[in-house]
Protein backbone atom coordinates (compact mmCIF):
# COMPACT_ATOMS: atom_id res chain seq x y z
CA UNK A 1 0.00 0.00 0.00
CA UNK A 2 1.26 3.90 -0.95
CA UNK A 3 2.35 5.50 -3.79
CA UNK A 4 5.63 3.93 -3.67
CA UNK A 5 4.25 0.00 -3.70
CA UNK A 6 5.82 -2.67 -5.46
CA UNK A 7 3.08 -2.81 -7.78
CA UNK A 8 1.87 0.74 -8.77
CA UNK A 9 -1.93 2.12 -6.82
CA UNK A 10 -3.45 2.80 -10.24
CA UNK A 11 -2.27 -0.72 -11.74
CA UNK A 12 -3.42 -2.07 -8.36
CA UNK A 13 -6.89 -0.81 -8.42
CA UNK A 14 -7.28 -0.78 -11.97
CA UNK A 15 -9.81 -4.30 -11.00
CA UNK A 16 -11.51 -3.32 -8.39
CA UNK A 17 -14.83 -2.23 -7.08
CA UNK A 18 -15.11 1.43 -7.67
CA UNK A 19 -18.92 1.70 -5.54
CA UNK A 20 -16.64 1.81 -2.49
CA UNK A 21 -14.30 4.19 -0.75
CA UNK A 22 -11.03 2.25 -1.56
CA UNK A 23 -7.86 2.72 1.05
CA UNK A 24 -5.64 4.29 -1.67
CA UNK A 25 -8.37 6.87 -2.03
CA UNK A 26 -8.02 7.68 1.71
CA UNK A 27 -4.49 7.96 1.52
CA UNK A 28 -4.85 10.18 -1.12
CA UNK A 29 -7.06 12.18 1.09
CA UNK A 30 -5.37 11.96 3.88
CA UNK A 31 -1.73 13.24 1.98
CA UNK A 32 -3.59 16.22 0.48
CA UNK A 33 -3.91 17.70 4.12
CA UNK A 34 -1.02 16.47 5.93
CA UNK A 35 1.57 16.45 2.19
CA UNK A 36 2.94 13.36 3.73
CA UNK A 37 2.45 9.78 1.70
CA UNK A 38 3.69 7.62 4.56
CA UNK A 39 1.85 9.55 7.50
CA UNK A 40 -1.08 9.41 5.92
CA UNK A 41 -0.53 5.55 6.11
CA UNK A 42 0.18 5.98 9.90
CA UNK A 43 -2.74 8.31 10.53
CA UNK A 44 -4.62 5.71 8.65
CA UNK A 45 -3.49 3.08 11.30
CA UNK A 46 -3.57 5.24 14.06
CA UNK A 47 -7.65 5.72 13.47
CA UNK A 48 -8.23 2.16 13.03
CA UNK A 49 -6.68 1.45 16.18
CA UNK A 50 -8.09 4.12 17.94
CA UNK A 51 -11.95 3.82 16.46
CA UNK A 52 -11.68 -0.15 17.96
CA UNK A 53 -10.06 0.95 21.48
CA UNK A 54 -13.28 3.19 21.49
CA UNK A 55 -15.73 0.31 20.47
CA UNK A 56 -14.65 -1.61 23.37
CA UNK A 57 -14.19 1.11 25.77
CA UNK A 58 -17.99 1.32 24.91
CA UNK A 59 -17.79 5.31 24.25
CA UNK A 60 -20.47 5.73 21.24
CA UNK A 61 -19.67 2.57 20.21
CA UNK A 62 -22.04 2.46 17.45
CA UNK A 63 -21.33 6.22 15.88
CA UNK A 64 -17.32 4.88 16.25
CA UNK A 65 -18.14 0.91 14.61
CA UNK A 66 -20.10 3.26 11.82
CA UNK A 67 -16.47 5.09 10.91
CA UNK A 68 -14.24 1.68 11.50
CA UNK A 69 -16.68 -0.15 8.78
CA UNK A 70 -15.73 2.37 6.59
CA UNK A 71 -12.05 2.07 6.88
CA UNK A 72 -12.45 -1.83 7.40
CA UNK A 73 -14.07 -1.97 4.25
CA UNK A 74 -12.09 0.00 2.38
CA UNK A 75 -8.80 -1.84 3.61
CA UNK A 76 -10.42 -5.25 2.76
CA UNK A 77 -11.60 -4.16 -0.79
CA UNK A 78 -8.31 -2.70 -1.65
CA UNK A 79 -6.80 -6.27 -1.06
CA UNK A 80 -9.50 -8.52 -2.53
CA UNK A 81 -7.14 -11.33 -3.57
CA UNK A 82 -5.96 -11.16 0.22
CA UNK A 83 -8.67 -11.44 1.90
CA UNK A 84 -10.72 -14.09 2.88
CA UNK A 85 -13.82 -15.19 5.69
CA UNK A 86 -12.36 -13.28 8.22
CA UNK A 87 -12.94 -10.03 6.59
CA UNK A 88 -16.09 -10.29 5.65
CA UNK A 89 -17.06 -11.30 9.07
CA UNK A 90 -15.60 -8.10 10.85
CA UNK A 91 -17.97 -6.22 8.37
CA UNK A 92 -20.38 -8.63 9.51
CA UNK A 93 -19.86 -7.73 13.49
CA UNK A 94 -19.11 -3.94 12.88
CA UNK A 95 -22.70 -3.86 10.96
CA UNK A 96 -24.03 -5.82 14.08
CA UNK A 97 -22.14 -3.08 16.52
CA UNK A 98 -24.20 -0.31 14.69
CA UNK A 99 -27.25 -1.36 15.28
CA UNK A 100 -27.44 -3.81 18.60
CA UNK A 101 -27.08 -1.58 21.83
CA UNK A 102 -22.96 -2.43 22.54
CA UNK A 103 -22.35 0.14 24.63
CA UNK A 104 -24.83 0.23 27.63
CA UNK A 105 -23.86 -1.95 30.00
CA UNK A 106 -20.13 -2.01 31.24
CA UNK A 107 -18.87 1.06 29.28
CA UNK A 108 -17.24 4.61 29.57
CA UNK A 109 -20.51 5.55 28.46
CA UNK A 110 -22.90 4.01 30.90
CA UNK A 111 -20.27 5.04 33.64
CA UNK A 112 -20.28 8.74 32.53
CA UNK A 113 -24.16 9.27 31.45
CA UNK A 114 -25.88 7.01 33.77
CA UNK A 115 -27.87 5.00 31.00
CA UNK A 116 -31.22 4.62 32.67
CA UNK A 117 -33.46 3.74 30.26
CA UNK A 118 -31.80 0.33 28.09
CA UNK A 119 -33.38 -0.54 24.62
CA UNK A 120 -34.90 -3.41 23.68
CA UNK A 121 -32.88 -5.44 20.94
CA UNK A 122 -34.68 -8.83 20.83
CA UNK A 123 -35.45 -8.55 17.31
CA UNK A 124 -31.56 -8.11 16.41
CA UNK A 125 -30.41 -10.58 17.73
CA UNK A 126 -32.90 -12.59 16.93
CA UNK A 127 -32.11 -12.39 12.87
CA UNK A 128 -28.53 -12.19 14.15
CA UNK A 129 -29.13 -16.02 15.50
CA UNK A 130 -30.64 -16.97 12.14
CA UNK A 131 -27.83 -15.19 10.67
CA UNK A 132 -25.01 -17.22 12.25
CA UNK A 133 -27.97 -20.36 12.00
CA UNK A 134 -27.79 -19.87 7.86
CA UNK A 135 -23.79 -19.72 7.91
CA UNK A 136 -23.19 -22.72 9.35
CA UNK A 137 -26.14 -24.59 7.23
CA UNK A 138 -25.02 -23.26 4.01
CA UNK A 139 -20.98 -24.01 5.32
CA UNK A 140 -22.18 -27.86 6.32
CA UNK A 141 -24.60 -28.27 2.73
CA UNK A 142 -21.38 -27.07 0.71
CA UNK A 143 -18.84 -29.67 2.62
CA UNK A 144 -21.58 -32.80 2.31
CA UNK A 145 -21.75 -31.81 -1.65
CA UNK A 146 -18.22 -32.59 -2.14
CA UNK A 147 -16.31 -35.67 -1.37
CA UNK A 148 -12.96 -33.85 -0.06
CA UNK A 149 -14.61 -33.51 3.69
CA UNK A 150 -16.44 -36.82 3.34
CA UNK A 151 -13.34 -38.66 3.09
CA UNK A 152 -11.34 -36.60 4.75
CA UNK A 153 -9.03 -34.91 2.37
CA UNK A 154 -9.56 -31.13 2.96
CA UNK A 155 -8.64 -32.30 6.68
CA UNK A 156 -5.38 -33.63 5.33
CA UNK A 157 -4.53 -30.50 3.32
CA UNK A 158 -5.54 -28.31 5.99
CA UNK A 159 -2.92 -29.29 8.16
CA UNK A 160 -0.09 -29.62 5.38
CA UNK A 161 -1.01 -26.36 4.38
CA UNK A 162 2.80 -23.77 3.88
CA UNK A 163 2.90 -20.92 6.15
CA UNK A 164 -0.01 -22.58 8.22
CA UNK A 165 0.96 -24.40 11.75
CA UNK A 166 4.24 -22.33 12.55
CA UNK A 167 3.38 -21.50 15.85
CA UNK A 168 3.50 -24.94 17.12
CA UNK A 169 5.50 -26.83 14.60
CA UNK A 170 3.26 -30.38 14.75
CA UNK A 171 4.16 -33.04 12.42
CA UNK A 172 0.55 -34.25 11.14
CA UNK A 173 2.38 -36.99 8.86
CA UNK A 174 1.26 -39.96 11.88
CA UNK A 175 -2.28 -39.05 10.75
CA UNK A 176 -1.63 -40.70 7.34
CA UNK A 177 -1.79 -44.29 9.47
CA UNK A 178 -4.66 -43.53 10.70
CA UNK A 179 -6.86 -42.62 7.89
CA UNK A 180 -10.39 -43.63 9.38
CA UNK A 181 -9.57 -40.33 11.96
CA UNK A 182 -9.41 -38.16 9.48
CA UNK A 183 -12.22 -39.15 7.88
CA UNK A 184 -14.14 -38.72 11.48
CA UNK A 185 -12.72 -35.48 12.08
CA UNK A 186 -14.26 -34.37 8.48
CA UNK A 187 -17.78 -35.73 8.48
CA UNK A 188 -17.65 -34.44 12.51
CA UNK A 189 -17.06 -31.08 11.07
CA UNK A 190 -20.01 -31.21 8.99
CA UNK A 191 -22.56 -32.77 11.45
CA UNK A 192 -21.60 -30.04 13.45
CA UNK A 193 -22.12 -27.12 10.93
CA UNK A 194 -25.00 -29.12 9.15
CA UNK A 195 -27.31 -29.51 12.35
CA UNK A 196 -26.42 -26.31 14.20
CA UNK A 197 -29.65 -24.35 13.17
CA UNK A 198 -31.48 -27.43 14.66
CA UNK A 199 -29.30 -28.91 17.80
CA UNK A 200 -28.60 -24.87 18.80
CA UNK A 201 -32.07 -24.01 19.12
CA UNK A 202 -32.93 -26.30 21.06
CA UNK A 203 -32.91 -26.05 24.53
CA UNK A 204 -32.07 -29.47 25.58
CA UNK A 205 -28.70 -29.72 23.29
CA UNK A 206 -28.04 -26.01 23.20
CA UNK A 207 -25.41 -26.42 25.36
CA UNK A 208 -23.65 -28.98 24.19
CA UNK A 209 -23.62 -27.60 20.20
CA UNK A 210 -22.08 -24.60 21.32
CA UNK A 211 -19.30 -26.08 22.87
CA UNK A 212 -19.04 -28.45 20.32
CA UNK A 213 -18.52 -25.48 17.89
CA UNK A 214 -16.32 -23.48 20.26
CA UNK A 215 -13.95 -26.84 20.01
CA UNK A 216 -14.58 -27.09 16.59
CA UNK A 217 -12.92 -23.09 16.05
CA UNK A 218 -10.27 -24.07 19.02
CA UNK A 219 -8.97 -26.46 16.91
CA UNK A 220 -9.25 -24.75 13.62
CA UNK A 221 -6.88 -21.83 15.54
CA UNK A 222 -4.33 -24.33 17.08
CA UNK A 223 -3.98 -26.30 14.03
CA UNK A 224 -4.19 -23.48 10.99
CA UNK A 225 -3.34 -20.62 13.24
CA UNK A 226 -6.49 -18.71 12.39
CA UNK A 227 -6.73 -17.07 15.26
CA UNK A 228 -9.03 -14.27 14.30
CA UNK A 229 -11.02 -16.21 12.46
CA UNK A 230 -11.82 -18.47 15.37
CA UNK A 231 -11.68 -15.55 17.78
CA UNK A 232 -14.76 -14.26 15.98
CA UNK A 233 -16.41 -17.35 15.17
CA UNK A 234 -16.59 -17.87 19.23
CA UNK A 235 -17.64 -14.45 19.57
CA UNK A 236 -20.72 -15.02 17.39
CA UNK A 237 -21.74 -17.74 19.19
CA UNK A 238 -21.34 -17.08 22.75
CA UNK A 239 -23.11 -13.78 22.10
CA UNK A 240 -26.10 -15.24 20.65
CA UNK A 241 -26.89 -18.17 22.42
CA UNK A 242 -24.34 -18.64 25.24
CA UNK A 243 -26.47 -15.81 27.59
CA UNK A 244 -29.92 -17.20 26.66
CA UNK A 245 -32.26 -17.07 29.90
CA UNK A 246 -32.83 -20.68 31.23
CA UNK A 247 -36.74 -19.65 31.22
CA UNK A 248 -36.93 -19.28 26.97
Amino acid sequence: YSMNSIIPTDIHTIYLNKNVILFDEIILFFTKITGLNQFSILLFKILFITFCILIIAGLYSRFFSLLLLILQVALVKSSYYYSYGVDFFSSMSLMYLIILPSDEYFSLRNYFWKITQKSSFLIVKTTFQIHIAIAYFVSGIEKLSGYNWRNGESIWKAVHLPNFNNDFNINFDFLGKYPLFIVFIGWSTIVIELFYPLFITLKKTRTLWLYLTISLHLGIALTLNLYFFSAIMITWNITNFYFIKTDN
